[in-house]
């Protein structure tokens, strides 16, 4: 074998694959979440390096944080300092499909990566329960979380940073995910600011039901969706506000069209749909534009499987550059 044709010397890292999450929808505020068909890759190559450095392809660069508000890179720290292991050092790699701040759930992805990359580094498994544990303490959202963790259709409950109980199935990849993102973003913070602190007896009965609902006919199975069943009462009418058109698209009826909903926080809003999706999507669509907001539209379906990590080799000569690749789930 000639020097030109000597195998590359190669390095070890960790990759995770978590799916965004559209939590919520509608009726289940602050206690569901789904998994979507749309992906945040991180790599972590450790190295001796003085700090974790860390780089970024995907959508909405202009929101990605280098610095130490990134999240993959806290909860990376955060795994590793709970479990015992030394600080990490080397270099992340992150890829995401998932746009930045607007209710996709692209902080939740960052943080379940981060835990999972940690975990690994530091030669240690953690139980399910721990690591949404974990995730509540960074980021508070657990229904995000819990979807992007597990995938599928999650409902969680959490007793504060202690206790995390997640109930899951599978969602039908044949109803279609229409996800209408305007140009307008809106923050968590503000998204929470507009909620009042506190809500009418018969508000809350109205989403009870159609939570309860909700719930009863996809675990059963049945998967009887109607757009009432999006009818929510407890942050649909302060977030629709928001953003001009989301009102009139949580209003929108048409063939094949089972609801509409804000997706998280906003500003996406989310259609399950059964048929005719393109004309659904324009449909939404041009709500926006009449009210002069520009949207885009992505068609996904269910994430069933949820977040995975792999070990793999990298060219030593590409550990501290581009190293950014398709990732494929271990069979």
């Amino acid at each position: 074998m000639g020097q030109d044709d000597a195998e590359p010397e190669v390095c070890y890292g960790w990759r995770a694959v978590v799916p965004a999450t559209s939590a919520n929808l509608g009726c289940a505020f602050d206690c569901g979440g789904l998994a979507l068909k749309l992906h945040l890759k991180a790599l972590f190559i450790p190295s001796d390096a003085p700090a974790l450095s860390v780089q970024f392809e995907g959508k909405t660069p202009e929101r990605f944080p280098f610095n130490s508000s990134n999240l993959v890179l806290q909860a990376l720290r955060f795994a590793a300092d709970r479990l015992g292991a030394r600080e990490p050092t080397g270099h992340v790699a992150v890829e995401s499909e998932i746009p930045i701040g607007v209710g996709l759930g692209s902080s939740a992805a960052a943080v379940v990566a981060g835990l999972l990359l940690g975990a690994q580094a530091s030669g240690k498994n953690i139980e399910p329960s721990e690591l949404l544990r974990w995730a509540g303490e960074i980021e508070g959202h657990i229904d995000n979380a819990a979807a992007a963790y597990l995938g599928g259709l999650v409902f969680a409950l959490s007793k504060g940073v202690e206790q995390v109980t997640t109930v899951k199935t599978s969602f039908p990849e044949g109803i279609r995910l229409v996800i209408i993102t305007p140009v307008i973003s809106v923050t968590t913070q503000k998204a929470r600011q507009v909620l009042p602190g506190s809500y009418s007896q018969a508000d809350v009965v109205h989403t009870l039901q159609r939570a309860a609902i909700l719930a009863a006919t996809c675990f059963s199975g049945r998967f009887e969706l109607f757009p009432e069943l999006f009818d929510d009462k407890l942050h649909h009418p302060f977030r629709e506000k928001l953003v001009p058109g989301i009102e009139r698209c949580l209003r929108l009826r048409h063939e094949g069209l089972l609801g509409v909903a804000i997706s998280g926080s906003g500003s996406s809003v989310i259609a399950f749909v059964t048929a005719h999706e393109v004309q659904i999507a324009q449909a939404l669509q041009g709500i926006f534009s009449e009210v002069g907001v520009s949207s885009q539209a992505l068609f996904t379906s269910a994430d069933n499987d949820g977040a995975w990590v792999t070990r793999e080799a990298v060219p030593l000569a590409e550990r501290s550059g581009s190293v950014l690749q398709k990732a494929e789930r271990p069979s």
